[in-house]
């Protein structure tokens, strides 16, 4: 699945030939990142928008589950590079996005809803407070769905998730909290920070708080980095569909019963201390879901893994 074949992901993001271990070398840099802490207790952010800026996304999504104190069982990876190019037209902003290359591979590899997503080019429009007002693109957004390869069944489910309205509202969620970082006051290293005010309008999610983790450097940029925690209960069934189907003694699973899942996730935020221009995202959820054997009358909890992160270069 490749939107432009001349264009390719670095060679330090090309994994899907090179198996798991090199993910989880990926991942670990990315992590080894957080301990470049400058050394300074006191931040303050007052960011000046750029009148034009074009900057590259890196996205990696991977996606996996393990069975109590079994080994983790590698399930979907999607691998992504999106072009974005931001222009301001008087007092406001305007964001083009269109992807240069998509690879994935595992069970969910043509349906996945929010990574086949980013195939999608999209306009949004930011207004003087850097909040989408408008977004262009996902009218296309169903008939790229419509054409996976999968069974009919399927197929139905995976089109009546894929709601524009949706995607649009979490786009507008994702600048919000892209945008939360308080400006012109001191802010202290590991400091809590009030969700109150943006829990007002967010339209997808609440946050359950939020922590400022500091200055680092990232890609030759002086970043400011900060996380959202949260959690919910959700029946994830895109993940309980893939964990059925990862290795053959689990389609049993199938015959057990389960409750909602209790997903504990955090967001990771790290923005140009110049600009206030993304350099770095990520997502991370863990969910536990209690499967039930009625016959012999036990529980059993299963993992449910999902990480994403978005590299801005």
């Amino acid at each position: 699945m490749i939107c432009d074949r001349k264009k390719a992901l670095p060679l330090n993001l090309q994994i899907l030939g090179n198996g798991f271990k090199n993910l989880l070398f990926i991942t670990a840099i990315a992590f080894t990142s957080l301990n470049f802490i400058q050394c300074q207790n006191t931040s303050q952010f007052n960011p000046t928008r750029p009148d034009r800026a074009h900057f590259l996304v890196y996205h990696l999504g991977t996606y996996s589950s393990k069975i109590d104190e079994e080994k983790e069982i590698e399930g979907t990876i999607f691998q992504t590079t999106l072009n974005y190019q931001l222009d301001k037209k008087g007092g406001e902003w305007q964001l083009r996005r269109t992807c240069d290359s998509l690879f994935a591979r595992g069970y969910h590899k043509y349906s996945m809803p929010h990574e086949l997503e980013k195939k999608v080019p999209l306009e949004i429009t930011l207004g003087a407070d850097f909040i989408p007002n408008k977004i262009s693109g996902y009218d296309s957004l169903k008939p790229i769905l419509s054409r996976i390869q999968q069974k009919e069944e399927y197929r139905k489910q995976l089109l009546s998730s894929s709601d524009p309205e949706v995607y649009s509202a979490e786009i507008r969620d994702w600048w919000r909290m892209a945008n939360f970082l308080p400006r012109g006051q001191p802010i202290q290293f590991k400091q809590s920070l009030s969700v109150t005010e943006l829990n007002a309008k967010l339209e997808t999610f609440k946050a359950d708080s939020a922590r400022f983790d500091g200055p680092r450097p990232r890609m030759k940029k002086s970043c400011l980095d900060y996380s959202l925690f949260y959690h919910r209960s959700d029946s994830l069934p895109l993940l309980v569909e893939q964990f059925y189907f990862s290795g053959f003694p689990n389609r049993k699973f199938r015959a057990f019963t389960h409750k909602l899942a209790d997903v504990k996730g955090t967001l990771q935020f790290s923005v140009d201390e110049k600009t206030g221009l993304p350099c770095f995202h990520s997502k991370s959820e863990m969910a536990e879901m209690i499967f039930n054997n009625k016959e012999e009358k036990t529980d059993i909890p299963v993992h449910l893994f999902r990480y994403e992160e978005d590299l801005y270069d």
